[in-house]
């Protein structure tokens, strides 16, 4: 019986040894990577972290600089404006945008997600979370068919902030301004990438 039961402590443990924690000082996040076959990159042109499966499976981070920011209705009302606009710019259209507040893994930030449709019918569904701990952080994760949506939301509740004081002493910090009238500080910083991939590479269809 008590061999039994090693085995099986040993198969529940497996799939959790496979996780790493990714971990980026500079920007002052760790998060547990989805699995042992998922690889990191930067996207050098929006600035984002992405992790990819061998799938083409991608989840990403966008990260603002250090500062006072606050995450609320106000602040999703302009996301939901970004996107609008970004999308209208390409031909395209949103649909059935959605938020929620979320409790963890920081009080307070907030899940959305929408649907990006193409001229042709095509749709890319994302799903997102985003809070502020003296950066605005931003997960994303845009798919055709939401395959990995379970593992987002693992990945999403893994995230933790790596050093406390550090973003207790950039909230601290100085508001500063923000090139778009009315928006809370650091909004453009990270929604001007603009926010995680809202589309995917031709290569992962």
């Amino acid at each position: 019986m008590r061999r039994l039961l090693a085995i099986a402590l040993l198969v529940i443990a497996l799939p959790l040894a496979a996780q790493s924690r990714f971990t980026n000082r500079d920007l002052n996040f760790s998060v547990s990577t989805p699995g042992s076959l998922w690889r990191w990159s930067t996207n050098t042109s929006d600035g984002a972290w992405v992790v990819t499966s061998s799938d083409g499976e991608r989840f990403s981070i966008s990260v603002s600089s250090p500062g006072h920011a606050r995450i609320d209705e106000s602040w999703m009302g302009e996301l939901l404006r970004t996107v609008n606009r970004d999308a209208l710019a390409h031909g395209e259209r949103i649909e059935g945008f959605r938020q929620t507040r979320a409790t963890s893994p920081i009080f307070p930030s907030f899940n959305y997600a929408y649907t990006r449709v193409t001229r042709d019918g095509k749709k890319t569904f994302v799903d997102g979370w985003v809070a502020a701990a003296g950066r605005i952080y931003a997960l994303q994760y845009a798919s055709h068919a939401r395959e990995s949506l379970g593992e987002f939301r693992a990945f999403v509740e893994s995230f933790q902030i790596a050093d406390k004081f550090e973003s207790q002493r950039a909230a601290r910090g100085a508001a500063g301004s923000s090139p778009v009238a009315g928006a809370p500080p650091l909004m453009t910083d990270v929604l001007g990438r603009p926010i995680a991939p809202n589309s995917i590479p031709t290569s992962h269809h």
